[in-house]
């Protein structure tokens, strides 16, 4: 991708995309138009590009058009950060240009949680929060790929089934419901065993759960609505059924995602980015209750292990990640500041990094009976990665902690 040199471009042009690449910058002519007579009568700014990131963020909440102004500016971090995340997900079908739409829709969130007096760098402290917002997400949308229909079936809550079928056109939903609490009730998974890869029922819990509801189905006469349900529901209905009510939850827990292959702003007012999705799935409500009790627990006992390890590291390894987690400085400039070689500061980091990675691979292994294979040991140096930007960065947004 052509990196933008010009103010005038950084703060008034947006990436259009051509199938799964960058393909041009294109301006969106109200913001550039603003921008040039923003530069005429701030002539000691116009070469700074620091000084025009401060100047826009505190305008934000008198001047709209500061907003859009940052979203131009940041639209460099979200692609490489998007870039970078997307090819760590091979399961999830998202293509850069959808990592892109995910993670630029998080601006606002970014935009609040970032503190100039505590970094002045936006650039770097969007790209790591960029990529927190998408990773968190992608994890999410990976969850529910790799999770059977049954799983999934035992995972959703009432409300979240209730919203998939009024999403999907349904009106009389009562009987639709009580078939999926009677599966619930029958198909429990194995101990020991994950919900997620469930398998279908057998022939005798359809028989179990076609039984429990035509016993059951009576007390939803005085709320029928008219819809007859006089007539047994047999072993192969119900089956067609839960098998249906599966892929209605799963359309409506993770949506299609419309790839950015357009400017994002035009002149004819009407601003696409406002009907860019801003809020959480349903997905993520649903993965945020399930063993929230037990994912909370190994946090926060990871947590402390880190925390622990951290404040036994000399000064001098303490000061270097305050220089990298902290103020986001590259090695190069680590290095210039302490006085010493980039590649002394990539060795120092590496192995502060392997002592915090073996602290908790150690636990684990003992804890949690975890082997130390090359696979689990990524995931967890990724994972101890996160926790230092997290460690070190107290003001990021609430959806990255």
């Amino acid at each position: 991708m052509r990196p933008r040199t010009e103010i005038l471009a950084i703060f008034s042009t947006f990436i259009q995309f051509e199938g799964d690449r960058f393909d041009a910058w294109v301006s969106e002519p109200r913001l550039a138009r603003n921008m040039q007579q923003q530069l005429l009568q701030n002539r000691p700014l116009e070469h700074s590009e620091k000084d025009w990131v401060l100047y826009w963020y505190r305008l934000r909440e008198e001047n709209p058009d500061a907003t859009k102004h940052l979203w131009a500016y940041l639209q460099e971090p979200c692609y490489w950060a998007a870039d970078h995340v997307t090819r760590r997900f091979p399961m999830v079908q998202c293509s850069l240009a959808d990592g892109f739409q995910i993670a630029i829709a998080h601006v606002d969130r970014i935009l609040n949680g970032y503190n100039p007096d505590y970094s002045s760098n936006l650039r770097a402290y969007a790209r790591t929060a960029f990529g927190n917002c998408l990773r968190d997400q992608l994890r999410q949308q990976q969850a529910i790929n790799i999770s059977s229909d049954w799983g999934l079936l035992r995972r959703l809550s009432q409300t979240q089934l209730k919203n998939s079928l009024q999403s999907a056109g349904y009106i009389h939903l009562d009987p639709l419901i009580l078939i999926w609490k009677c599966f619930k009730d029958v198909c429990i998974p194995e101990p020991g065993r994950l919900v997620r890869g469930l398998q279908p029922p057998n022939k005798e819990q359809l028989q179990a759960i076609s039984a429990r509801y035509n016993q059951l189905r009576y007390n939803l006469i005085p709320n029928s609505n008219g819809v007859d349900i006089s007539i047994d529901v047999g072993t192969k209905e119900l089956l067609r059924e839960l098998t249906q009510l599966a892929a209605i939850a799963r359309s409506y827990l993770t949506p299609s995602i419309t790839s950015l292959n357009q400017p994002q702003y035009d002149d004819s007012g009407e601003e696409q980015l406002d009907a860019l999705q801003t809020h959480d799935t349903p997905m993520t409500e649903l993965l945020a209750t399930e063993d929230y009790k037990e994912q909370q627990l190994r946090a926060q006992q990871i947590g402390a292990i880190l925390k622990n390890e951290v404040a036994n590291l000399d000064a001098p390894s303490q000061t270097l990640l305050t220089l990298y987690y902290q103020q986001a400085l590259t090695q190069n400039d680590i290095a210039n500041q302490l006085d010493i070689k980039q590649y002394q500061v990539s060795r120092k980091l590496s192995r502060i990094r392997q002592r915090l990675l073996l602290s908790v691979t150690t636990w684990s292994q003992e804890t949690l009976h975890i082997p130390n294979e090359a696979t689990v040991l990524a995931s967890v140096s990724e994972v101890i990665h996160e926790w230092l930007q997290r460690h070190y960065s107290p003001e990021l947004p609430k959806v990255l902690e």
